[in-house]
């Protein structure tokens, strides 16, 4: 599941996903990096979209027979599967390794939410990849039971009742200079470089 283009709750925010200059850049990265990446792995994907713009982006997205759109105003949502649904979020302009759904399948029962910490960072422009350091949870996070993935930021998470770490870089975070929140780190944060063969696990070409 991806917020794709849900209204923010900040008023400067809240209009910009209605752009279709901003629409169109983030259907870029949408297909450079989560189409390969997502539909090798036999899933499903949700695309959470606002009202006014869910149509538009389901025609553009049309041909991807793994995906849909689904409409939500909320940015916390209140979307649930079935007691039976594993929920992954990941953002729309990132790629998930191959071997994360087997890691989740993995997790004791009892998690209720698997978290992860580390990750990997390709920096488009400069064209390096670097494992990532941080003292919270990733963005990425698998939820069972259908819960609502976003109704706790991924900073709390920890906190929340269930959780259980998987160790290891899952996620592929793209820095693409678009987005507030994939912002160059502070050097402390970057661990080392790693080598570009690692974005094959990723769907991606090296």
């Amino acid at each position: 599941m991806t917020r794709f283009a849900v209204p923010r709750p900040q008023r400067d925010s809240a209009e910009s996903y209605r752009s279709r200059e901003w629409l169109e850049h983030r259907l870029d990265l949408f297909r450079r990096f989560y189409v390969p990446s997502v539909s090798r792995l036999g899933v499903q994907a949700l695309l959470l979209c606002g009202s006014e713009v869910a149509d538009f982006v389901a025609t553009r997205v049309s041909d991807l027979e793994w995906a849909r759109v689904e409409v939500q105003d909320r940015w916390r949502g209140g979307w649930r599967g079935t007691p039976d649904d594993v929920i992954t979020r990941l953002d729309s302009d990132d790629a998930l390794h191959e071997g994360w759904f087997e890691a989740v399948d993995r997790a004791p029962e009892t998690a209720r939410v698997c978290l992860t910490y580390d990750f990997l960072r390709l920096d488009v422009e400069a064209n390096r990849l670097h494992r990532y350091r941080r003292n919270e949870p990733s963005p990425l996070a698998a939820f069972r039971g259908g819960e609502n993935p976003y109704e706790v930021d991924h900073k709390h998470l920890e906190g929340t009742a269930g959780t259980h770490r998987i160790r290891g870089c899952f996620l592929l975070q793209i820095v693409h200079g678009a987005n507030l929140s994939n912002r160059r780190p502070k050097p402390w944060r970057i661990d080392r470089r790693a080598s570009r063969r690692h974005l094959a696990a990723f769907g991606l070409e090296p």
